[in-house]
């Protein structure tokens, strides 16, 4: 007997519809306002709080300005140092930190590791802070963008975490086959470690693009380090006041929107984070599940 198709019930067929119209609505709120910062740094005119689709009146000149007048190019090559520096380091200390903690046999195993936890839950406050990067004469170079930030205890964690579930038979029989520390410390153990090693990467990426306070403490009087996000931040609060008439022709006034040349340069900003991050995305929910679940 041959079974026939079942047929949905009423109650399934609203919710299946009801289901999709919130999830497209959830999407649209999502991703519109994206699409509306793209089209309006493309626009002439003052188009803003109009609903847009594709560019209204299509020019680059925000771009142009941004690029040519705006030194705007100059703050995304420090963003992009820092972001690209700042994690390398900071993966490379973790680590070395990370692997001895995972092991019992650290004399003061105890100490240190409960050391490391208090760290991670109190801090000296903004002023210590401030004084001691001050007194270290980190103030107005650009290794203050870095060095305060070699370690994240959070993420050595992590690490450490991920280091214990491997099994201990591995570092075991390359230490019988002659093997030291730092060898099974980088042959060994650091492969298997890439899945939270790719997840602290992108954390620390994305922390040090976004950051722009550390500029405003540190190097509000070193135009050469400022960063995008600095840059940014000082546009949209004007305290970098200009108008059109002071980069652009008379021809070309009429088809910049001061609105338009904000919206290029957030797209700048959010670029690089929107391209990376739904690549990468897996490895967050990897780097906070790591430990959750004990076989």
């Amino acid at each position: 007997m041959v079974k026939g198709r079942t047929t949905a019930r009423p109650n399934e067929i609203a919710f299946r519809v009801g289901n999709t119209l919130i999830m497209t609505l959830v999407s649209i709120v999502t991703f519109y306002p994206f699409i509306y910062m793209l089209m309006l740094s493309f626009s002439g005119g003052d188009t803003f709080g109009r609903i847009l689709l594709w560019p209204s009146g299509f020019t680059t000149v925000a771009y142009q300005i941004m690029i040519n007048k705006l030194k705007f190019m100059d703050g995304m090559a420090v963003s992009a140092a820092r972001s690209l520096l700042g994690p390398v380091l900071t993966i490379f200390i973790i680590y070395m930190g990370a692997y001895a903690l995972s092991h019992q046999r650290l004399v003061f195993h105890k100490f240190f590791s409960r050391f490391v936890v208090f760290a991670m839950y109190f801090s000296a406050g903004l002023l210590p802070v401030y004084m001691n990067i001050s007194n270290l004469r980190l103030s107005g170079t650009f290794w203050v963008y870095i060095i305060p930030y070699l370690v994240n205890v959070f993420e050595l964690i992590l690490i450490r975490t991920f280091i214990e579930d491997l099994p201990a038979s591995l570092e075991e029989s390359a230490l019988i086959d002659g093997a030291n520390e730092l060898q099974v410390a980088f042959r060994i153990v650091f492969p298997l470690c890439l899945p939270v090693l790719a997840a602290v990467v992108l954390f620390e990426f994305v922390t040090q693009w976004n950051m722009y306070t550390d500029t405003l403490l540190y190097n509000a009087h070193k135009p050469e380090f400022f960063t995008l996000q600095y840059m940014l931040s000082n546009y949209l609060a004007k305290q970098l006041s200009f108008s059109p008439t002071d980069f652009v022709s008379k021809a070309q006034q009429q088809s910049l929107s001061m609105n338009s040349l904000r919206m290029a340069m957030t797209v700048v900003v959010c670029f690089p984070v929107v391209v990376v991050y739904p690549f990468l995305q897996k490895y967050f929910v990897k780097g906070i599940l790591v430990g959750s679940i004990k076989g």
